[in-house]
């Protein structure tokens, strides 16, 4: 018996295969569930070391683990290899690869995409196709870090929808929706009898190549299938009438809901919830019922992925009230028979949003399971849904809506649904104006009495030039602090500071002060001179804009009583001559730091 061996080891380490085919430049892509597609840009007209580059990048970001981990999105960033490709070759002939590809360069596309677009979905898209390329250069992806933000100002087609206009679209969708319920349940009744032995005498048989079919064996085979035994079946059940068919007209829809019923239980989830496009579509069946379905209306805990939140992209959502009854009929009525018959045929899945398609079924088979774009929300969404009788709706206006009727924050912070929601919408505006009008009433009076910041004027401060001692004296500073306040040295974003180690806002005396530059006109430090008039004035017309906007409950908690102090300390210290004379001379500059102020971006 001869000695045992130990087994060879490979020569080499390991390698994962390549998904690029460069030959033909070709990428075989294999999404999470064992789905794949092949990506073909050999009809690309571009350089080719240019279009190398762009492929290898798509190849990074749709290898396991990358940041393209579906079909949907696979697609859309091979639509950006493409039209970049495009666009370099007619306006930049002279990039022959991504390493010419300099930050010129990209700011003339974005350039361009911004007279086009005033939402940063191809922006957001490019600048993540561009960052898996290993040969893009350091200036362009410095440049490339400007952050594409949706815009203050939208067109007013991109506005919310009045409150009538919402109540008509999302009763139009729950009628659909309720009418997929009944058509289904109508038909399972009808196979359960069948499966139960219960089928009526009486029953329509039709007799296909020797084999007997009933209705409820025809619903049988398509429980299980999803499709029709034979196109002719199909058509004959049409014509005898054998199916509940209402709100379809293909007879294999029997049992299941359609792309377009789907796509309107999507905009009651949005309704009801204000989810996005990419939360919907990670959406799973997996809740957890929190409430007694004996006792009590039904209560679920959902889990929610959103994909851009990076390590914080999970989290749970509470359904309960119409959310929670929604929940219900979709899992339980609506989309299971899908899901059931996905099991069957082999292809599990637990996405909630499952639909029958009745065309392309060679290359997807019967049923869909996505339904997020990159490109999606950015314009009209679910046009086969949506009749000429009907009202027209979008995905992101429907989601914008419920966050500014409903003042809700929704997947996002309470300051970004103001800000990027709620904020700039003229409905917001029109809501709060009585309340914030009265608030600023209140806060004025307030203000009076809690103003702490001095100021001098024109006239002080040619005085304090001539004398220093007698105006240091005054102040309560010595003649270097003076020295430096006047010369611009001791300036903040809103006043000068004396004494930045003495703050009334610090816990231990000789820490520097923590409280945010507003907080400089309640402050005894501070000091205003005339260089800062331009600056306040600016600030206060900002201030003004903002009051307009946003709701009472966030005016108040954030910028009320600094907006009062401020009016307060102006109308004191500058006559309306001066404080107009003081808004035509403001610069950018100012206009800058003003933005920087009220974003909190100069806060400690």
């Amino acid at each position: 018996m001869s000695p045992s061996k130990s087994a060879a080891l490979p020569p080499t380490k390991y390698v994962r295969p390549t998904l690029v085919d460069d030959s033909v430049r070709q990428v075989n892509f294999v999404d999470p569930d064992g789905r794949g597609k092949v990506f073909d840009f050999s009809e690309v007209s571009a350089a080719p070391t240019l279009l190398d580059d762009l492929v290898r990048a798509f190849a990074n970001g749709v290898a396991p683990g990358g940041r393209w981990q579906s079909i949907t999105t696979a697609e859309a960033a091979a639509g950006a290899v493409k039209h970049l490709a495009r666009y370099l070759t007619e306006c930049h002939p002279h990039v022959a690869s991504l390493s010419d590809l300099d930050a010129e360069v990209w700011w003339a596309w974005r350039a361009e995409k911004d007279q086009s677009t005033r939402w940063p979905g191809q922006v957001t898209m490019m600048r993540a196709l561009l960052s898996e390329a290993t040969t893009l250069p350091h200036s362009t992806r410095r440049a490339m870090r400007a952050k594409a933000v949706k815009p203050r100002k939208r067109l007013p087609a991109n506005d919310a929808y009045t409150r009538e206009e919402f109540t008509a679209i999302r009763n139009t969708a729950k009628q659909r929706v309720n009418q997929a319920l009944r058509r289904i349940e109508a038909n399972t009744a009808v196979l359960q009898r069948y499966l139960g032995g219960d089928e009526p005498a009486d029953v329509q048989v039709f007799q296909v190549q020797g084999t007997r079919w009933t209705v409820g064996s025809l619903l049988s085979h398509l429980a299980r299938t999803g499709t029709m035994p034979s196109q002719y079946l199909a058509w004959a059940v049409g014509q005898k009438g054998c199916f509940d068919l209402r709100g379809v007209t293909n007879p294999a829809q029997a049992l299941f809901p359609s792309i377009d019923e789907v796509l309107c239980l999507m905009v009651l989830l949005v309704c009801e919830r204000g989810f996005n496009l990419s939360v919907m579509n990670n959406l799973t069946v997996d809740s957890f019922r929190a409430s007694d379905p004996d006792a009590e209306g039904p209560v679920h805990t959902v889990g929610v992925d959103k994909p851009r939140r990076g390590t914080k992209r999970h989290s749970d959502e509470v359904l309960a009230g119409e959310a929670g009854k929604l929940w219900e009929r979709a899992v339980i009525t609506l989309t299971q028979p899908c899901r059931d018959a996905l099991d069957t045929i082999g292809r599990p899945t637990s996405k909630l949003l499952v639909a029958h398609r009745h065309k392309d079924l060679h290359q997807h088979g019967p049923f869909r399971i996505e339904w997020a774009t990159a490109c999606l929300g950015a314009g009209r969404a679910g046009q086969e849904a949506q009749t000429e009788a009907g009202p027209q709706w979008s995905f992101r206006r429907l989601r914008l809506t419920e966050q500014v009727l409903n003042h809700t924050a929704r997947q996002n912070s309470e300051t970004d649904s103001e800000d990027i929601y709620r904020r700039p919408d003229p409905q917001t505006a029109q809501a709060s104006s009585e309340t914030i009008v009265e608030g600023l009433n209140e806060a004025v009076a307030h203000a009076h009495a809690s103003v702490h910041v001095r100021a001098m004027d024109s006239r002080g401060v040619e005085s304090a030039r001539k004398d220093p001692d007698t105006a240091a004296a005054e102040l309560g500073v010595s003649v270097q602090v003076l020295t430096l306040l006047l010369a611009g040295r001791l300036d903040t974003p809103t006043a000068a500071c004396v004494d930045f180690f003495e703050s009334p806002f610090a816990d231990d005396a000789g820490q520097p002060c923590p409280a945010s530059f507003f907080a400089c006109f309640g402050c005894a430090n501070a000091v205003i001179t005339p260089r800062h008039l331009p600056r306040l004035v600016i600030l206060l017309d900002a201030l003004d804009d903002v009051a307009t906007v946003v709701t009472s409950s966030r005016w108040d908690r954030d910028f009320a009583e600094h907006y009062a102090r401020l009016r307060t300390v102006l109308t004191t210290n500058a006559t309306t001559a001066e404080i107009a004379q003081a808004r035509g001379v403001a610069g950018d500059e100012d206009r800058d730091v003003v933005s920087r102020l009220l974003s909190r971006k100069l806060d400690g």
